[in-house]
């Protein structure tokens, strides 16, 4: 590697670009807002490079082609929106284990904030979703992957080590719902009521009630 890239790799203070990031991290946070503000087939790797206080050259360095890029910064939103829905044992609200009801509320309200926040990235999937086969795939198993965690935490919420089908559909349903926020320009907005949506679940989630054997 040249004494230019190895400059941009340090991510040093007074170069372009935001100080302490590496030059592929500088890279990635260009390339998401200018796919998001020009669209991916109209940017180019010179003006990453540009923006991101790099040599033109090190970006192929870190990616092969800038579809390779825009697939980085697709995964990378990824992870963080996973490690989100994803809390550990100890970060979990603690109605999951007492209050079904109340935990589904709340798990609906998490769901809305970290699935419904509008983001560059966000744009970015939208805009390409018709044009890039690739993105429309990546999109769709981020969505799987959101719904499986939260199948998983309403296992959790009604007693189970697995999800049911039923928990697993209805997972499916809050994914989708709450990824429908930055569709309508509303990153703050309940799109349905917490409570009653708790209410509903809490009552066709919960394991059946055991007959009373007749007197």
């Amino acid at each position: 590697m040249g004494r230019g890239e190895g400059s941009a790799e340090s991510g040093a203070p007074g170069e372009p670009g935001e100080p302490g990031l590496t030059a592929r991290e500088r890279i990635l946070a260009a390339a998401e807002v200018l796919f998001a503000e020009h669209r991916f087939d109209r940017t180019s790797t010179a003006r990453i490079a540009a923006a991101a206080g790099v040599p033109h050259g090190l970006i192929f360095y870190h990616f092969k082609t800038k579809m390779d890029l825009l697939l980085a910064v697709v995964q990378r939103d990824r992870v963080t929106t996973l490690g989100e829905l994803d809390l550990p044992p100890s970060d979990l609200p603690p109605s999951e284990k007492t209050d079904p009801r109340r935990a589904v509320a709340e798990l609906w309200r998490h769901l809305t904030v970290v699935l419904g926040r509008p983001s560059p990235v966000h744009r970015i999937v939208l805009q390409e979703l018709a044009v890039h086969e690739e993105i429309r795939r990546r999109a769709m198993e981020s969505t799987d992957a959101a719904a499986a965690v939260i199948a998983g935490r309403l296992a959790r919420i009604f007693g189970r080590d697995d999800p049911t089908p039923e928990q697993v559909a209805a997972a499916q349903l809050l994914t989708f719902a709450a990824s429908m926020a930055p569709l309508l320009d509303q990153p703050d907005h309940t799109l349905v009521d917490p409570d009653a949506l708790a209410a509903l679940l809490a009552r066709g989630l919960s394991p059946p009630t055991p007959e009373s054997p007749p007197s």
